[in-house]
């Protein structure tokens, strides 16, 4: 029973979450396990090479160093995902994550500063990026695991609630789920939810689920158990909660970690 129960996580979006990519007086702003989430969806303009993009990142991450302004970055390209994926011309997607505080103050200084300014027209110059921010949540994480992967597997999965059903009875679902991971992680080193908030009307539900594993192996340890029981799980949480649209899986690399 308890795989089955466990097993109704087979959603989820991730970033990647290194509890000590933020120095200690940084906690302070953060309430709980709730991030700031920066999602950039980005198409390489048509005489771009990926090289070129990358020594312009190189470049944004020595500046955010110098700056004080450094955050969470990792990049995602599609492995298993929704035809809407191709459909939408996306090559990537860039994620960074950091309080809120260091958020506003990185992009205060990103357009306040002439450095920045220019590195943000070059930006403009090899990609189109549209920028989303929303809140992240953190249900359940290895840390350790987390810490020591910087190549590894992520799988979004956008719901949105049911009639009737209020973000607090979902919260309190989603923490009794998270208290069965602890338990057994099913192949996971983390899940988290995120909520859209700025730039997002078109967003494809209220939230997602985001299933982080190291490898698609441990990814498939979760599957083996949906396929064997767990897809009732998975079908109450659709009809007493929200409804999902079911997982994209991606390859995530983690691109800078301020403490490494």
């Amino acid at each position: 029973m308890k795989k089955i129960i466990l097993t109704f996580l087979t959603f989820v979006l991730t970033f990647s979450i290194s509890e000590n990519s933020f120095a200690d007086d940084q906690y302070s702003e953060m309430e709980g396990n709730v991030f700031n989430i920066q999602v950039q969806q980005c198409t390489l303009n048509s005489d771009t090479s990926i090289k070129q993009y990358d020594s312009m990142i190189n470049d944004y991450f020595k500046w955010a160093k110098k700056n004080d302004a450094e955050v969470f970055f990792s990049r995602q390209t599609p492995l298993y995902v929704h035809n809407s994926w191709y459909r939408s011309g996306i090559d990537f997607l860039e994620i960074l994550f950091s309080t809120h505080a260091e958020s506003g103050k990185a992009w205060d200084k990103w357009l306040g500063t002439k450095e920045g300014q220019k590195l943000n027209a070059r930006w403009q110059e090899l990609a189109d990026c549209r920028v989303k921010m929303g809140a992240s949540f953190i249900n359940f994480i290895d840390q350790e695991a987390m810490n020591n992967d910087n190549d590894r597997i992520v799988a979004w999965n956008w719901c949105s609630l049911n009639e009737g059903v209020s973000y607090e009875d979902l919260l309190a679902e989603h923490e009794k789920r998270a208290e069965l991971l602890k338990e057994d992680s099913l192949g996971m080193i983390a899940w988290a939810n995120v909520y859209p908030n700025i730039g997002t009307d078109e967003a494809p539900g209220d939230f997602a689920h985001l299933a982080v594993y190291p490898n698609i192996e441990s990814a498939q340890i979760y599957q083996q158990s949906l396929s064997s029981g767990g897809w009732q799980s998975y079908r109450d949480y659709q009809r007493d909660f929200a409804t999902c649209k079911g997982e994209s899986y991606m390859i995530e690399k983690v691109l800078n970690d301020p403490n490494n």
